[in-house]
């Protein structure tokens, strides 16, 4: 059979499996490697819990098929991404710079976006767009770009940018100074977007100079600049720093080639000397460059996995990009404290997560679920700062550090310990219960209720069920002159064990989104995400949660203790408000107000 045939006979569509047509087709779709339990996710439709089997079965198809190659950290990609000319002579570099309306942290957006296409140090074309944000350009991003409202009204929408850059850099290599901070930018407005994500294979000329020029006095582009003698200075505008930078590039592949740099591998390997895991063993530093460069500074939980797709370890963080970096570079050592794992470590898999409060919940259940290696069991102990009361045959009150499932009520968490202590000191002088220290240790059930309702509810609800008890009406209105002569009134944070119900109101995973939970008893109760919310659209999002049934995550054992640590955390936040079965005209202002704001924020 010649050649020929033999090539169109393998390349007959029944010869082919149906998941790697699938794999090869969502790989193109996404424009960057991804791990096998992603693909997995995508091409067999599975649940994450069923992906690492999915895995199995995909890894020997994909390893067979020459169409696909394995990238690093555990990613799979097609093999003709790498398959581009190596030659720095003949390879395209797209150098680009981005500006944004604020500093590292939060939810900043992107505002320009310039790049320079160049090839043989000739710039080919170039690319320059301005893009338009919700929230207003602070005074001070003004005076430092000169990027003003007014220029940006009429601009594009960052997902048009995304769509428009993403075409031009298309087969080139991306180079910028902190290529991981700008790549960061994009990739988070990738993920807001929902596009894929930009690769992370690009060249920095930061980490270029501090490997090429070791005697520099810093490593910003403006000193990089002049002790190169390169004139032109960074005037804070995304094209034009982009010009700069691809004269410093010129100006640093010369250096390069007099050390005999002649290929990409060439220049990654010199720039990887100049990086700030340069101090670190080979293993981390590959690690930390690839969160570095490939995963958004976006909220999110993350999976360490190894060869046979099996957890490690389970994190989370409000910026995964930051975190998952910071597990091989921290000098505290995280790795070396969990030995064995930095080498198994084979993929590392993430998905964002809208709110502190979901991350916290999604990573116990995917510790729960998973059981990875390396977690540690964590206590989400907050102090003695509940409160105990017995039942009416054994009604002994005393301050606790955790509540347990022995009949008893338990209310909490208070703000401090000396709150609970002080509280739990009231409720056995004002309804006469016992200690641990009584030898009686019995009350009447409808004084022992009362001293519930009084500690987590309010004085009015005590005096309610006094007044409503089958005792003698002497007792009863002795009883209920304690109660209005108690002056100081100590109770549970909003939402926790035995106290009101709250609503937190929190931005949602995409800016200009929001979302709303409502909390009871120390249990998410129900959770409501918007997308642009109105008014209308949150008294509605109100209504479902007050007819909401509690969630099943309710009998969860993680999840009651990490929502009480929230809301000890929180318990001041402006943006946890008391639930308002009625929801009056006041209430549903308020949270409308709150949500505008958290909406605003993101």
């Amino acid at each position: 059979m010649s050649s020929e045939a033999r090539a169109s006979d393998e390349a007959a569509p029944g010869r082919r499996s149906v998941l790697v047509e699938a794999a090869v087709a969502t790989l193109e779709d996404a424009g960057r490697p991804m791990t096998l339990q992603q693909l997995a996710r995508a091409v067999l439709h599975v649940e994450a819990g069923g992906a690492h089997i999915g895995a199995r079965v995909l890894s020997p198809l994909l390893a067979a098929d020459d169409r696909l190659a394995p990238a690093a950290a555990g990613h799979w990609g097609l093999a003709a991404w790498s398959q581009r000319s190596e030659a720095i002579d003949e390879t395209e570099f797209v150098v680009f710079d981005i500006e944004t309306n604020g500093g590292r942290g939060g939810r900043h957006r992107v505002l320009e976006v310039g790049a320079l296409r160049m090839r043989a140090g000739r710039k080919v074309a170039r690319y320059a767009s301005l893009v338009r944000v919700p929230a207003r350009v602070s005074k001070f991003v003004s005076r430092y770009t000169g990027i003003t409202d007014e220029m940006l009204s009429d601009a594009p929408p960052i997902e048009t940018v995304l769509d428009e850059f993403r075409e031009f850099q298309a087969g080139g290599v991306l180079v910028a100074h902190n290529l991981p901070t700008d790549l960061g930018y994009l990739n988070r407005e990738a993920v807001w977007a929902g596009r894929a994500l930009f690769p992370g294979d690009g060249l920095d000329t930061m980490e270029l100079s501090a490997a090429l020029l070791p005697d520099l006095p810093g490593t910003g582009l403006a000193t990089v600049l002049e002790a190169t003698g390169i004139k032109d200075t960074p005037t804070h505008r995304a094209l034009d720093d982009a010009g700069v930078t691809a004269q410093l590039f010129q100006f640093l592949l010369g250096e390069a080639a007099d050390r005999e740099a002649r290929r990409l591998d060439d220049l990654r390997r010199l720039a990887a000397r100049g990086g700030p895991e340069g101090r670190h063993p080979r293993r981390a530093r590959k690690l930390a460059r690839w969160a570095s460069r490939n995963l958004p500074p976006s909220p999110g939980v993350y999976i360490f996995r190894d060869s046979a797709s099996r957890p490690l370890y389970v994190g989370k963080s409000t910026s995964l990009q930051r975190r998952v970096r910071s597990h091989f570079t921290d000098s505290a050592g995280f790795v070396r404290r969990r030995d064995g794992m930095l080498e198994q470590i084979e993929a590392i898999e993430w998905e964002p997560t809208g709110s502190e409060l979901r991350a916290l919940v999604r990573e116990a259940e995917l510790i729960t679920v998973l059981s990875p290696t390396f977690n540690r069991h964590r206590s989400w102990r907050i102090g003695r700062r509940f409160v105990r009361v017995g039942r009416a045959e054994a009604a002994v009150t005393h301050a606790a550090a955790v509540p347990r499932d022995d009949g008893a009520a338990y209310l909490g968490p208070f703000p401090t310990s000396r709150d609970a202590r002080l509280a739990s000191d009231a409720a056995r002088r004002i309804f006469e219960l016992p200690s641990r220290r009584s030898v009686d240790k019995r009350v009447a059930a409808w004084r022992r209720d009362a001293a519930v309702a009084f500690l987590g509810v309010s004085r009015e609800a005590a005096l309610q069920m006094v007044e409503a008890a089958d005792a003698e009406a002497s007792e009863r209105e002795a009883l209920a002159r304690r109660i209005r002569r108690a002056r100081v009134l100590r109770h549970p944070v909003r939402g926790g064990l035995g106290a009101a119900p709250m609503l937190a109101i929190t931005a949602g995973t995409t800016p200009g989104d929001a979302e709303l939970v409502r909390i009871n008893n120390g249990a998410i109760a129900a959770i409501e995400s918007m997308s642009r919310p109105r008014r209308p659209t949150v008294r509605a999002a109100l209504e479902r949660l007050g007819k909401a049934s509690p969630s099943r995550s309710d009998g969860n054992d993680y999840e009651r203790p990490i929502v009480l640590a929230w809301l000890h955390a929180h318990a001041d936040d402006p943006d946890t408000v008391d639930w308002d079965p009625e929801l009056s005209r006041a209430f549903v202002d308020r949270v409308w107000r709150r949500v505008r704001q958290a909406a605003i924020r993101g």
